[in-house]
């Protein structure tokens, strides 16, 4: 077999690509705006190990001719593999595409998934690689230090390109993500999978803050208002691509949680909106947050969360729960969440 040690490179590379991605996507931090490039830095390292992998293939398709199951599943890994490359790369060049209603990066992330099982099937039936001689050793580190540097000297290239040639990915955010209705509330209406709850009547909406706390109480839509003590232009970043930046005006979370007085113990917050769909934070993080009413000088819409939604200053848009009807404060901590919601 020839370069055997590019299979070993190419399963490191795939697993840091997909914890590198799963960090990427939910990061709304400049701070950690690294977490992507080592991202992009092992999109080109991919790219590079291919010359390599190529050899593998074409040396197995002269070896055996017969297309087994096995064949054609690995043939689909690979297929998956271009796609992914190609979606993740024509979107930071040339987005913002959408396909069937899909952004390309959203299709980027859904091929992602199926290629990461079919790689850990891959790997698995082909485990004897660590039995060849030439697998581990000075090869392996050379092959893994060269598509490395690689990767990140054809990364920096690319990102320089993009700018001098002003191609539409020289405009994306540090998250890949394009604009959309900056400052005019119009701005793209999104829902997390099932997380689309009919519109709500104000005149009997509650919002419940229990838990916790010493003191439990449920506010009115009007009572919330006349609460109103924070205005704050933030950025909400959608993980299917876009971003808008807004005025968004509400009631700081640590104004309410100081009125209701947090108990003994009192570790984190879920935020629920009428759906069931929720999402968990720290004390200190919910005290940055507040929840709004308005944006651009208007009440929200429906789709934008009427009546209350939550600003989740440097996250991701997956954070920021519309339709809140109840904040519910915990002794366990955040972590008792899964990483991403399936509402």
């Amino acid at each position: 077999m020839k370069f055997p040690w590019a299979n070993v490179v190419l399963l490191v590379l795939l697993v840091v690509q997909a914890i590198t991605g799963y960090f990427g996507m939910v990061n709304g931090r400049i701070s950690r705006a690294w977490i992507l490039w080592a991202h992009g830095i092992g999109a080109y390292a991919l790219l590079v190990l291919l010359y390599w992998k190529g050899g593998i293939i074409l040396d197995a398709l002269r070896r055996k001719t017969v297309w087994t199951r096995r064949r054609v599943a690995f043939a689909a890994l690979f297929g998956l593999l271009l796609l992914t490359l190609f979606s993740g790369l024509l979107w930071t060049f040339d987005g913002p595409i959408y396909l069937g209603g899909f952004s390309l990066v959203s299709l980027h992330i859904y091929l992602a998934v199926p290629l990461l099982l079919l790689m850990a099937w891959h790997a698995w039936h082909m485990r004897f690689i660590w039995r060849v001689s030439e697998t581990v050793g000075r090869r392996l580190f050379l092959g893994t230090a060269v598509s490395t540097i690689l990767g990140f000297v054809t990364w920096r290239l690319v990102e320089w390109g993009i700018g001098e040639l002003d191609l539409p990915g020289a405009t994306r955010r540090f998250t890949g993500s394009y604009e959309k209705g900056s400052f005019t509330g119009n701005f793209p209406v999104v829902s997390w999978i099932f997380d689309n709850p009919p519109p709500i009547d104000a005149a009997t909406w509650q919002l419940g803050l229990d838990g916790a706390v010493k003191r439990p109480s449920s506010f009115s839509y009007d009572q919330l208002r006349q609460l109103i003590d924070r205005e704050e232009t933030a950025v909400v970043d959608c993980t299917g691509g876009w971003y808008s930046e807004q005025v968004w005006r509400g009631v700081s979370l640590a104004r309410l949680l100081d009125m209701a007085g947090l108990a003994e113990g009192a570790a984190s917050i879920s935020v629920v909106a009428v759906s069931g769909y929720s999402r968990r934070f720290t004390i200190e993080q919910a005290k940055r947050y507040f929840l709004a009413l308005d944006v651009a000088d208007a009440p929200l819409s429906h789709g934008h969360g009427f009546p209350l939604r939550l600003v989740a200053i440097d996250q991701r848009g997956v954070e920021w729960v519309k339709w809140i009807s109840h904040i519910r404060v915990n002794r366990t901590s955040k972590l008792w969440q899964l990483p991403l919601p399936l509402q």
